[in-house]
């Protein structure tokens, strides 16, 4: 829910921002409005400055060439009324223009309308100067407003201003809210879908089809989830059985053959096939082992039994088995623990530990026929601990580092068997990594890195 509370929060304030903005923005043109409009008023109707241009001169009048020039570029007209309101003076003066006019008549169109042409007047010596515009050229109101208020106004818009950002804020916070509560439902139920829960939400509202979208994904999910863990548990179950049937008569194969090689009565080529059937039933029963546990532990079947595991003790004794089995003299198996990891004991499952080590050592003996040299090296890090498996063998392809580097299934590492998967099933399940790489001079290393807390470095 922090992701959905982060959502209201950045849309309120974007949406308050954006309100604020527009605010400012309509502020500043209107500004610039007002002020353009005043310089074209001061600019086309300062009636003061075209009306002395008109002067009497032997009871003639005359307007002078820029004046009249004036006038006439904008289609104005002129006219100039003595004192009895008669018209003595005129310039383009439209025919529907009275030339007679009463002290209402003056009164009415001194700040209006005269005829709906917009005029102007301004009183000179002469009489009164009325300048005309064209009709429906000029929108005119008077608007009036007390003195107080307008001495006072730069002090109101602050607070109108402050007051729009206030007012913006809250339907941006209100807008949020709502929003907020139709993406509620749909933030839990991906969360739901995530934790592989079924989800059913309302279908109604604005986001009513996204809603249904969800709960149909989420039943399908659920039919696929179903699906995948009939088939696991199905398969889980075979390789169990399958198992379990194998080892009685495999377990008799193997007596028998033990039997009929150590017979001294046979000859020895039988019981030299005798030997190849004991051997090859131990390998058919170590892969059935493997892959019994490699089924568990990819359905996390397989209990982790955690203890304090002393590593050096248990490297030796793997090697020591190995030794005592009857390893080839084509073969050599060298251990090398550092100094700092002589005490190392690692919280972990000491058989799975033993087992995963074991596949190694067991994987380098079986690529390398004609023998090789297997050194296991551990040292200790800040933290953690390295236990490397090196031989001077065939090493692995580019194809098959590439596919144990970055593994996309656990089930099948081709001509590796079972054997490598899990070793990495195995490191997975105590938190650590593996590295797969070829020596430069033949041969390959293996490097386990598994966590170790500090307290555990030395016992």
């Amino acid at each position: 829910m922090k992701s959905m509370m982060k959502i209201l929060i950045r849309y309120t304030l974007s949406a308050a921002g954006v309100t604020l903005v527009l605010i400012v923005i309509n502020f500043t043109i209107l500004a610039a409005w007002t002020v353009q409009t005043v310089k074209i008023a001061q600019k086309d109707y300062i009636v003061s400055q075209l009306a002395n241009g008109l002067t009497k001169t032997d009871n003639i009048f005359t307007l002078s060439p820029a004046v009249s020039h004036e006038i006439t570029k904008r289609n104005q007209w002129a006219m100039l009324l003595d004192h009895n309101g008669k018209v003595i003076w005129s310039e383009n003066l439209p025919s529907d223009i009275p030339l007679k006019y009463s002290v209402l008549d003056v009164a009415g169109f001194t700040h209006w309308y005269l005829k709906d042409y917009p005029v102007n007047v301004w009183q000179q010596q002469n009489g009164l100067f009325v300048l005309g515009s064209e009709k429906r050229s000029m929108w005119k109101y008077n608007i009036e407003m007390p003195q107080k208020i307008m001495e006072n106004i730069l002090v109101w818009i602050p607070f109108v201003l402050i007051f729009n950002a206030i007012a913006a804020l809250l339907l941006a916070l209100l807008f949020g809210i709502r929003l907020f509560r139709s993406l509620k439902p749909l933030a839990k139920g991906i969360e739901d879908m995530a934790e592989k829960r079924p989800v059913k939400i309302s279908a109604n509202g604005l986001l009513g089809d996204l809603a249904a979208g969800i709960n149909q994904t989420s039943a399908q999910l659920a039919k696929q989830e179903a699906a995948l863990n009939k088939r696991d548990n199905a398969r889980t179950t075979w390789i169990a059985g399958v198992s379990h049937d194998i080892r009685t008569p495999l377990s008799l194969v193997m007596g028998y053959a033990s039997q009929l090689e150590n017979d001294t009565e046979i000859p020895l080529s039988k019981r030299e096939e005798a030997s190849i059937i004991r051997r090859q039933s131990e390998r058919i029963k170590t892969l059935i082992s493997d892959l019994n546990l490699a089924s568990k532990l990819e359905y996390d079947m397989q209990p982790i039994r955690k203890t304090a595991v002393p590593l050096s003790v248990l490297l030796r004794s793997i090697v020591a088995d190995f030794l005592n089995s009857g390893l080839d003299d084509t073969y050599s198996l060298n251990l090398v623990i550092s100094a700092n990891a002589q005490n190392a004991v690692l919280p972990g499952d000491e058989e799975l530990l033993k087992r995963a080590i074991s596949n190694l050592i067991t994987n380098s003996i079986r690529h390398n026929p004609k023998g090789c040299a297997i050194k296991l090296t551990l040292e200790m890090g800040l933290g953690n601990c390295s236990l490397s498996v090196s031989d001077n063998g065939v090493g692995f392809t580019n194809e098959m580092l590439n596919k144990l580097n970055h593994p996309k299934s656990s089930a099948r590492l081709e001509n590796h068997g079972l054997g490598l998967a899990i070793v990495q099933q195995i490191i997975t399940v105590h938190e650590g990594t593996i590295e797969f790489r070829n020596i430069p001079n033949g041969g390959c290393i293996i490097v386990l890195s598994l966590p170790m807390p500090i307290h555990h470095l030395q016992v």
